[in-house]
């Protein structure tokens, strides 16, 4: 006797459970998208209120170090570019005053969300020297003499009109040195020129102030246009004095020297000498004060 078998096969439980795992694996991701994308919607709000917190409408000012600019010309200044001011990068804000104002040297800005508040502290650029720009070529004189204030880095910071006063340099800056220049190209104010007779005739400025104050105190104008004769024009001496780049410390000594112990001799042979000659004082040897003359015509 034979025993039948039933048609009854087990089959495998293994892809049910395989199918059970890509389920919840389906979901476990859809749940971590839904949550970064909440996340990121909830940043976004708690951003934007922030914004809307900190923004232009309700954010007071403090300001300081401000010298040249009243509070007044600042805001101006920032005009309607405040919303994007106060909201952007404090560098941004930074840049847009240097940009804007040719006063600031550097600025400080730091923003205070809680307070409302941004704060604002200036490095006011302090004016040096006169610039007097005059053409190479010949030109009628009213388009000769343009002047400028710089600072001790050659940054212009303002344009002088000769119409300010009746003098030819308007007060307060009348007693300002001023350095001769011979361009066509006229500086534009905010930028800082490098042109290297500029350059070179705030060296001597500033090297005079250094080392020989009472000469500083004495000096009119300086046209470092030839770097091997710069030439010097003194308050109430008629002669003008040359420099050379090279020997700029020891000439000013010189000069100095010279001036102190035999000024009223070399004013006697001015005097005295023909009116055709044109005198000079040169300074340009390291052990030789040479006074010398040049023919008007030459």
């Amino acid at each position: 006797m034979h025993k039948q078998h039933s048609g009854y096969v087990r089959q495998s439980s293994m892809p049910r459970q395989r199918l059970g795992r890509r389920a919840n694996t389906k979901t476990y991701l859809l749940r971590r998208i839904v949550f970064i994308v909440a996340i990121v919607l909830t940043l976004s709000f708690i951003g934007k209120t922030v914004l809307s917190f900190f923004s232009a409408e309700y954010v007071s000012l403090e300001l300081s170090g401000n010298m040249h600019y009243t509070d007044l010309q600042i805001y101006d200044a920032l005009g309607q570019q405040l919303q994007n001011i106060v909201t952007d990068s404090e560098e941004r804000t930074v840049n847009y005053l240097k940009e804007n104002l040719s006063y600031i040297k550097d600025v400080s800005v730091t923003k205070h969300v809680m307070k409302r508040l941004l704060t604002i502290e200036i490095t006011e650029r302090e004016p040096f020297a006169i610039l007097r720009f005059d053409a190479t070529a010949d030109v009628p004189v009213d388009r000769n003499g343009s002047f400028f204030l710089v600072d001790s880095e050659g940054h212009v910071l303002k344009h002088i009109d000769r119409q300010e006063a009746g003098r030819l340099i308007p007060e307060p800056f009348g007693d300002m040195v001023i350095l001769k220049v011979r361009s066509d190209e006229i500086p534009k104010v905010g930028t800082a020129i490098k042109m290297s007779e500029v350059v070179l005739g705030l060296v001597v400025l500033k090297t005079a102030l250094l080392r020989e104050r009472n000469l500083a105190t004495q000096l009119e104008s300086i046209d470092a246009g030839d770097s091997q004769k710069i030439k010097l024009q003194l308050d109430a001496f008629p002669v003008s004095v040359w420099l050379a780049a090279d020997t700029i410390e020891l000439g000013l000594h010189h000069i100095a020297l010279f001036l102190k112990h035999r000024k009223t001799e070399v004013l006697k042979l001015i005097r005295e000498s023909s009116v055709e000659v044109q005198p000079y004082l040169d300074a340009r040897f390291q052990d030789t004060m040479y006074l010398g003359g040049l023919a008007e015509n030459e």
